[in-house]
């Protein structure tokens, strides 16, 4: 018997997806396999935890991006010492109890280890599976740079998809200017990791344009590129807050609103945001002005007051 014969099937016996089916988060996130790559501290465990709050939660959108439909449990495999305290606060009390399960990623050379998630995933009734890193998650002696790991890494994550788990793949983008850092397509590990999964998500960061998302999506009705900012849903908070960027950042009617500086305080008074200093206000808006936190509180400084309880300008 040859392939064809052991697993060939007509067309018509292939079952449908829709559009909407093919997506938990239409042209972003798949329901199948989807790798989101970037440099680190680019944001990536950031991004994971807030598609999975918008998700669990029953949000309508994600950065404007349509939710076609909820999860009601998620798994992070996690490879790093500590990763499993720092989820833990960027998503405190934002998601339902019992919602998210958290397990470290070790030992995966061991014969099997992989099918044992599988079928873990499945009895727990798991709705999306995040490995949170590849490079971590891999057996002694692998190397994410050779073709031949990266292709064995997807490799074992297909099962799960196959299964009906979407999963969500989180690895670094190469340095310098090797193949793929100015395209979507380039987790470390090139094309047999990306050609491997149904859409790669690229989130970038520099210090001159600020965070942007990228994507190369199969059956994704258009390929993304946002400019977006993530803050902390408050001062003493870890949680993230993603917004696209620009999002309120209009020019207002005042005498001084050809300058940033009188943009971003009428945009401050009339928002009210629950930061209470002119240190974490520039924390928070600097990334959308692709500006220093430093120079934006400088600037900040004499135009706005904390009085009462409310920003006002001075």
């Amino acid at each position: 018997m040859g392939a064809i014969r052991d697993k060939g099937r007509k067309l018509q016996q292939i079952d449908r997806v829709s559009y909407n089916d093919a997506f938990l988060i239409g042209d972003l996130l798949t329901n199948r396999i989807t790798v989101l790559a970037g440099e680190p501290k680019a944001g990536k465990t950031l991004l994971s935890a807030g598609m999975v709050t918008a998700l669990v939660n029953g949000e309508t959108t994600f950065l404007g991006l349509p939710v076609h439909r909820p999860v009601r449990h998620v798994v992070f495999g996690l490879t790093d010492d500590g990763a499993e305290e720092e989820l833990k606060e960027r998503l405190l009390d934002t998601v339902p109890d019992n919602s998210v399960t958290i397990f470290p990623v070790e030992h995966t050379g061991e014969p099997g280890y992989w099918a044992g998630v599988l079928d873990d995933l499945v009895s727990i009734g798991a709705d999306l599976f995040v490995l949170d890193n590849v490079v971590g998650s891999l057996a002694s002696g692998e190397d994410i740079a050779s073709s031949v790991t990266a292709q064995r890494v997807i490799d074992n994550l297909k099962p799960i998809s196959r299964a009906g788990i979407p999963v969500l793949v989180i690895t670094h983008t190469p340095k310098g200017t090797g193949e793929g850092t100015s395209t979507a397509s380039a987790p470390i590990g090139g094309r047999a990791m990306a050609g491997g999964a149904r859409g790669v998500i690229a989130l970038r960061k520099s210090s001159k344009h600020g965070r942007r998302i990228q994507t190369a999506i199969n059956r994704a009705r258009e390929d993304l590129d946002l400019r977006v900012t993530v803050r902390r849903a408050s001062t003493d908070s870890e949680v993230p807050v993603w917004e696209k960027e620009g999002e309120g950042l209009k020019p207002t009617p005042l005498p001084q609103a050809n300058k940033w500086s009188a943009d971003l305080a009428a945009r401050i008074v009339r928002e009210q945001p629950d930061e209470t200093t002119h240190n974490a206000l520039a924390k928070r808006y600097a990334p959308a002005l692709g500006k220093t936190p430093d120079y934006v509180r400088k600037t900040l400084a004499p135009l706005l007051t904390h009085t009462a309880g409310r920003w006002q300008t001075t």
